[in-house]
Formats: C-alpha cells, structure tokens, sequence
C-alpha cells in the first residue's frame, strides 16, 4: 500500500476503496509505527487523502476530522485548501476564506491558490478581489482557460465588456489547444497500446496456453506500470478550479455537521 495507490483511486472516483486503504494505512501507522514500508510514507498525506475521499463521499464530518488532523501532522497547503472548500460548501464563507488564505501563504506562487480564493470571494460578493486574484493566476499561469473564463465572467458583471471578450477568446483558444493535445496523447497511447497487443499476440500463438495467460497478465502489468497518470495535483485543480467543484452534488448535506 502507497500512496500513489490512494490517488490512483482517488483519480478513478473510487472514494470508498480510497478511504479503505487509507484507514488500513492508518492502523500501521499507529500498530507498526516503525514499520520500514512506513518510512517513505507521510501519515499526515495519508490523513489529508482520505480526507478528501470522505469529502466526495459528503461525510464532512469525517472529512474535516481528518484535514485537521492531517494539518497537525504537517503543515500541508493542500490540506488547508481543501479545508476551505469543505467551509465553502456548507455555507461557511468566512472560515473557507480563512483557510484559502493560510494555502496561499505556504505557496504564494501556486497559481490554483488564487483560482481558488477567487471564487469563494466571487460568491462572498468580493467581485474585485476576486478579479485581482484572477489576474494574479492568469499572470502565474497564462495557460488557465479556466481562471481566463472566470476572470471574463467577473469583468462582465462590472461592465467590461472588452476586456471580458478578450477573456473569452483566450479560454476557447486555450480549450481548443488544450482539446488537440489530449487528442493526439490519446492517440499515441492508444498506438502504443495497440503495438504492444499485437507483438504480444504474436508470441503468445507460439506458446502453450498456460504461457499465453502469464504473457497476458505480464502485459497488463507492464502497459498499467508504464502510463504516466496524473499528478494528485494536476487532479485537484481540475476539480477545484472549475465551477462544478463547488456546486456538485452536494447542497443537500449542507449544514448537517456544520449548525450555525
């Protein structure tokens, strides 16, 4: 158990298993502290991960447990911005600000920082500031379509008209390049793949069935450990950045655990 396999099912939506070997992980931790396989492992990422499974899961409660005490363990931006779309979502504003704001202390430079204050300040009615929070992603990171869409969005509302077309232009630009270049990645897996099957059909016709079925899973195995999966990262901000991140699913827990 790792964590690369806690993102792997993180990145396959596979929340429940997520919180599974999480919490496996977890027991080690406290029943085999100096166990060698735990050496490499962080147990306060290990908290934050399961965390956020807990969060897709809506159990808040749990989900919050976990980011505080993953926090604890280390101070981890990632776990005090995810802390603060769980404000976010059950309607604590001022928390949720709070707690974007620590993130982007510890990673002044990371252009999701902003993307992400930006919108809890969008909905707290901080229109300007979220605009200049914006413009700082879009200046950290010139390839966000998304805080480019949203940063129009904003200029819109307050009446610049010019400048949001401008915006607008640019994402649609952006998604188009974007578009193409997952088109060909995918392409090229799909060649890679394809190439791999047919050079192994080819030695298995020559070998017993019993041979054909290990060259099988070997082949699996080796395609499966030769992808390049996302960053946990790069997972997050598709998440995180976009408006659906904070809208999906999840009005209807709202307030459960958190009681004004």
């Amino acid at each position: 158990m790792t964590i690369q396999t806690i993102n792997i099912a993180i990145q396959e939506g596979n929340f429940q298993q997520a919180v599974q070997i999480s919490t496996n992980l977890i027991n080690e931790f406290a029943q085999n502290p100096t166990k060698e396989e735990l050496k490499s492992i962080s147990e306060g990422e290990v908290l934050f991960r399961r965390g956020y499974a807990y969060f897709r899961l809506q159990e808040f409660k749990k989900a919050l447990e976990d980011y505080n005490l993953s926090i604890q363990k280390a101070e981890n931006p990632n776990a005090y911005s995810e802390r603060g779309v769980l404000y976010f979502t059950v309607g604590k504003l001022s928390e949720a600000l709070v707690n974007m704001n620590i993130a982007l202390d510890l990673e002044p430079d990371n252009p999701y920082r902003y993307s992400s204050r930006a919108y809890i300040r969008a909905a707290a009615g901080m229109t300007v500031l979220a605009m200049q929070d914006y413009r700082k992603a879009v200046e950290l990171d010139p390839e966000d379509a998304i805080a480019h869409n949203n940063l129009g969005l904003l200029e819109e509302k307050v009446g610049y008209q010019l400048k949001a077309n401008q915006r607008f232009e640019k994402a649609d630009k952006l998604r188009e390049e974007q578009n193409k270049e997952d088109d060909m990645l995918t392409k090229k897996a799909d060649s890679e793949i394809s190439q791999k099957e047919e050079q192994q059909a080819k030695s298995n016709h020559k070998k017993e069935k019993t041979s054909n079925s290990n060259a099988v899973l070997n082949q699996d195995f080796e395609i499966e450990t030769n992808s390049d999966p996302k960053t946990y990262q790069s997972v997050l901000k598709h998440m995180f950045s976009s408006k659906e991140a904070f809208s999906n699913a999840l009005k209807k827990a709202r307030d459960v655990y958190f009681k004004k």
